[in-house]
């Protein structure tokens, strides 16, 4: 499920995400034998470092960048709106079309690591094993996309 989120949150199309995790899983099958001389707490790593290779190389063929906001507008939706009245799911939506907006001008290095934390559901060591990068490095990147988040989001306050 956290690959898949991962992967949907990357790409926000829903058929690229199941084509992509399909391709994660047949390349992982073709290479089963690496996974004999690794730990099995280093499997679900290893399927990350798949999964975002592949994507490196969709992008690289594609030479355009999706955004996540069909991910966004979907929790929009399925979040609870019995309470909301128009007006407050109005401002809502355009709340989460300007976090869409700002994550996708994040640096690639810090946008990649927040969505591996928030939508892969992955902590800083886990994210640091796939990107191979100390841990530390990783809570920075996270704590500086975060932060530069807050302060894009205050401009629109």
């Amino acid at each position: 499920q956290s690959l898949h989120a991962y992967l949907f949150g990357r790409t926000g199309d829903r058929e690229l995400t199941l084509e992509l995790l399909q391709e994660t899983f047949v390349r992982a099958w073709r290479h089963v034998h690496v996974l004999q001389g690794m730990a099995e707490s280093q499997h679900r790593y290893w399927l990350f470092s798949i999964a975002k290779n592949l994507l490196t190389d969709y992008y690289r063929k594609q030479a355009t960048r999706s955004t996540i906001d069909q991910q966004l507008q979907h929790e929009l939706y399925v979040a609870p709106t019995a309470a909301r009245t128009p007006h407050e799911e109005m401002a809502q939506q355009e709340q989460m079309q300007q976090l869409d907006q700002a994550i996708q001008r994040l640096p690639e290095e810090l946008r990649t690591v927040l969505l591996m934390q928030v939508l892969g559901e992955m902590n800083s060591s886990e994210i640091g094993q796939v990107l191979k990068r100390p841990a530390g490095t990783v809570r920075y990147q996270i704590s500086v996309a975060r932060k530069q988040l807050a302060k894009e989001m205050a401009l629109f306050a």
